[in-house]
């Protein structure tokens, strides 16, 4: 009995050890694939800022651009060599988009009376949009062309949403918005949220939403799609509600909705609000970049049809290049860029004298080439919608939100941060040797590979022409430093076990 015992004692202690022993094994396991994750996600991160710092184009941003491209990691070891023990790492996953292509819901409460008059229009039309209760959509949608709201649906209609948004942003803007009170469903039920003022801003995350009377989940998010009558999808992709997802999910389904955003535009279904809002913008459109939504909010009387020409414009070559390939001619001689390993220009982009007046507008919309005195048209669009469009309109984008996603073992890390970009990493065209920067007041920091400045003290220009800079030893110096700067607005990180 004696022996008995023991040996059960015995058995209880190995028992517990090794339990102790596997789960320290499982949390140094945890702990190291959360590092790698980490720092995964990170490097990714770097990638897209390092992507976004070499835009060799000043004046306008496009989805043709390299940092609208899909980007992978090929060719990239994270550190691991043939012989290393464990498995490399899975390449992470890294979006980037800019803002300029959303619309800015500070808009609504900043500038005079009339400015936040067209903002909260705009907005208004964006919303029914998305609900798919606008009648111009009857020439694009796959199906039903207007949602009719049941007669037991209580959700507020869409007046109401955006007066409850702008009441809100006004509100939150005060000092004494650490407890507001919200009615919602009737006088008879009171929701009572609690807020505490954390920044000057009236509102730091989209995440606020949700504190709006009648913005919910589904309006933000989008319910589940119905496909005749059903909500399972006939293609077996996952339909689950939004919050319902991963952090890694949620990164796949939002870069798919990205780069799908054409055939998402034809749906019957109700669309995300979400994806076409932001707080960090300039509160300006970029034409290159924003979608077919967004463009038929900025003005009631622009119609799908025109819509549909600025995109196809935006995407495609310009007119004489097209024409001169479709009909057997001799294209237009490409110019001879200055740097050779410089990305191929993007000629199908709006640019900025393509918005300086009606005609020019049109004429690139349509990719029409005119005669002397000959005006350009195109049918359903005004002198009146460009003046009323026209404002909102650029072909910049200044802020870009860039999001990473890895995986190492269970963990995922996701992380996203928004930056404002500044400067440009264009310098004034030359050939041959770099010239002695001027004096005056606008030049800088002298000559950098041209044509000295005009301004400040210059100093030697540096090597001219297309000819790359060598070391004494003869190999490839060092790239310069890109002038173009970043500067980090918002910063969220988020792990999944």
């Amino acid at each position: 009995m004696i022996v008995l015992l023991l040996i059960i004692a015995l058995t209880i202690v190995v028992w517990i050890l090794q339990r102790e022993v596997s789960r320290e094994v499982f949390i140094s396991a945890n702990v190291r694939d959360d590092l790698v994750a980490s720092y995964l996600a990170n490097l990714a991160l770097v990638r897209g800022q390092a992507i976004l710092r070499l835009d060799d184009h000043a004046e306008y941003d496009s989805l043709n651009e390299p940092w609208a491209q899909p980007i992978t990691f090929k060719g990239e070891t994270f550190g691991f060599q043939e012989g290393d023990e464990g498995t490399r790492p899975a390449e992470p996953k890294l979006l980037i988009t800019d803002e300029e292509r959303k619309f800015n819901l500070l808009t609504l409460v900043r500038g005079n009376d009339d400015q936040r008059k067209k903002a909260f229009d705009v907005m208004k039309r964006l919303v029914a949009i998305c609900r798919r209760e606008d009648d111009r959509l009857k020439d694009g949608l796959e199906g039903s062309a207007k949602v009719v709201r049941r007669a037991d649906d209580d959700t507020p209609n869409t007046d109401t949403l955006v007066r409850n948004l702008v009441k809100y942003l006004d509100e939150r803007a005060s000092e004494d918005s650490e407890d507001l009170a919200f009615t919602t469903e009737g006088p008879s039920k009171s929701d009572v949220r609690g807020m505490k003022k954390q920044t000057p801003y009236q509102m730091l995350t989209l995440g606020e939403l949700l504190q709006v009377e009648g913005w919910n989940e589904k309006l933000l998010h989008g319910g589940p799609r119905v496909y005749e009558g059903k909500e399972e999808d006939p293609n077996g992709q996952d339909n689950r509600p939004f919050n319902e997802l991963s952090s890694l999910e949620k990164f796949e389904r939002t870069r798919d909705e990205i780069e799908q955003a054409d055939q998402r535009s034809r749906d019957p279904n109700p669309l995300p609000l979400l994806p076409y809002l932001t707080l960090y913008s300039s509160g300006r459109v970029n034409i290159n970049t924003c979608s077919r939504e967004l463009l038929l909010a900025l003005d009631e009387n622009m119609t799908w049809v025109v819509v549909d020409k600025i995109i196809i414009a935006r995407e495609q070559d310009r007119r004489d290049v097209v024409a001169a390939e479709e009909n057997g001619g001799t294209p237009p001689e490409p110019e001879t860029p200055a740097d050779p390993n410089a990305e191929p220009e993007d000629k199908a982009s709006f640019r900025p004298q393509d918005l300086a007046n009606f005609a020019a507008f049109v004429a690139r919309a349509t990719n029409e080439t005119t005669t002397e005195g000959q005006q350009p048209t195109l049918e359903g669009f005004t002198q009146e919608i460009y003046t009323a469009i026209r404002p909102w309109l650029v072909t910049r984008s200044t802020v870009f939100r860039v999001e990473a996603a890895a995986t190492s073992g269970k963990i995922t890390n996701t992380m996203y941060a928004v930056y404002r970009r500044t400067g440009t990493n264009q310098t004034a065209a030359a050939t041959g040797a770099g010239g002695t920067g001027g004096t005056g007041g606008t030049g800088g920091t002298g000559g950098t590979g041209g044509t000295g400045g005009t301004g400040g003290t210059g100093g030697t220009g540096g090597t001219g022409g297309t000819t790359p800079a060598t070391t004494t030893s003869g190999d490839p110096a060092m790239p310069t430093e890109p002038k173009m700067k970043l500067t980090l607005l918002f910063k969220d990180i988020k792990q999944d076990n």
